[in-house]
């Protein structure tokens, strides 16, 4: 059940958590970042390519629900289109230089964060139409911001894994 979160505290915890895996991430070499089958089959560039898409994602979605037209139930509530859109978001950054991840990375976050300060409250609580989650609760703007991974947010998730698996890198 997605309860509600306070916007402030929410662009606190995704700063700390974007910290911590910005740090993590830079102290590796480009030959640890590029080894494949790092986390499943993906390497940490392919990890952060993913951070990247979602986080453009996310800025997207806040217009759609805002406009009561979101999308997130249709395509990605189901594991199949989740699947399909970071195969597809990560195949479509494989071309670049780790830098350039980086880079798409940094921006998506800091665009995203600019996007939730940019947000009244009454638009930050907005819901959109009458969706609803598959657990019943309503598809609001907050609620795309409360999708929790390891027990964290998406981004402190990440951190998560890849702090056990760079152990042995």
């Amino acid at each position: 059940m997605i309860k509600y979160i306070d916007r402030l505290e929410t662009i606190k915890r995704f700063k700390d958590e974007h910290a911590r895996l910005k740090k993590l991430v830079s102290e590796l070499s480009t030959e640890q970042v590029l080894k494949p089958n790092t986390l499943g089959a993906w390497s940490i560039k392919d990890i952060v390519a993913h951070l990247a898409a979602w986080n453009w994602e996310v800025i997207a979605e806040v217009d759609r629900v805002l406009q009561n037209k979101a999308t997130w139930l249709v395509r990605y509530e189901e594991k199949k289109g989740e699947d399909e859109f970071n195969e597809k978001e990560v195949e479509k950054r494989r071309h670049m230089s780790w830098q350039e991840v980086i880079k798409d990375w940094d921006d998506s976050f800091w665009k995203q964060i600019e996007r939730m300060k940019t947000l009244s409250e009454d638009e930050w609580k907005h819901q959109s139409g009458n969706q609803l989650w598959s657990d019943g609760t309503p598809v609001t703007v907050y609620s795309l911001f409360a999708y929790k991974y390891e027990g964290a947010g998406h981004e402190g998730g990440h951190a998560k894994q890849l702090e056990q698996v760079t152990k042995s890198l």
